[in-house]
């Protein structure tokens, strides 16, 4: 199956939405989160507002009599048009919004992020932090775009970078699909204090673009949160 479509990369999104958050035995309320999936992405929009907003957590503990499961099983919910499923470990903070119609964001972070203070109201730039994380972006088909035209403007955007270096480029199947892979060293210190590893994973399935971005310090690499991301993306089903 070698569907193909595209569109612009993103840059910084602006999140105004609450969103219910897993992290064991609690629930996080995430408001006006300004997250980018990736470093790169960020710095490579024409489509999107770069107006900004930020991380607001707040923490309400809940009873459970149940220990946190090691991995939680993703469904769609009746609220969100995707066809992906996928399993995660249950430590991770997860999240999930819809950017109107033609966009829908899936979070994965490290647990660590809850641990990030809540910036001042006037204070328009993320927190800088190494922390894990995996976005998983989600487009519909709109405007002719292609899977090309997508990579390539991605890519453009990254050798317009001077703190992003190239490393990879290759082509797998995820569940019978044709994926693009792209790997980057990033050392942005307005972002994050660490030198980056970044894995950007694009395909398309059921007339959507998906976008897969794995963003880890490079010092992290091979620990619990990689092992963690593989466990993930090699759980991932495409569904009607």
């Amino acid at each position: 199956m070698n569907k193909t479509i595209s569109t612009p990369i993103c840059s910084i999104l602006l999140w105004s939405i609450t969103v219910v958050v897993l992290a064991g035995c609690g629930a996080e309320t995430l408001t006006n989160t300004a997250v980018s999936p990736s470093p790169i992405a960020s710095h490579t929009s024409t489509s999107v507002s770069p107006t900004v907003a930020h991380l607001k957590i707040t923490s309400i503990p809940i009873q459970s009599s149940t220990a946190t499961p090691p991995y939680i099983h993703y469904t769609p919910s009746k609220r969100f048009n995707i066809h992906l499923e996928f399993d995660y470990p249950g430590s991770w903070i997860f999240s999930e919004q819809k950017r109107g119609a033609g966009l829908m964001i899936l979070g994965l972070n490290d647990p660590r992020f809850l641990t990030l203070p809540t910036p001042s109201p006037n204070d328009f730039h993320p927190i800088p932090n190494d922390f894990a994380s995996v976005y998983i972006w989600i487009y519909s088909v709109e405007n002719g775009r292609t899977l090309d035209t997508q990579i390539g403007a991605f890519k453009q955007g990254s050798n317009q970078t001077s703190w992003a270096t190239f490393l990879d480029d290759y082509k797998i199947t995820i569940d019978g699909y044709d994926a693009r892979v792209l790997e980057y060293q990033v050392n942005d210190p307005e972002s994050s204090p660490s030198l980056m590893f970044e894995r950007s994973t694009f395909f398309v399935a059921e007339d959507q673009i998906y976008e897969i971005f794995f963003t880890i310090a490079e010092k992290d690499r091979n620990g619990e949160f990689e092992k963690g991301y593989e466990y993930f993306f090699n759980s991932l089903k495409i569904v009607p």
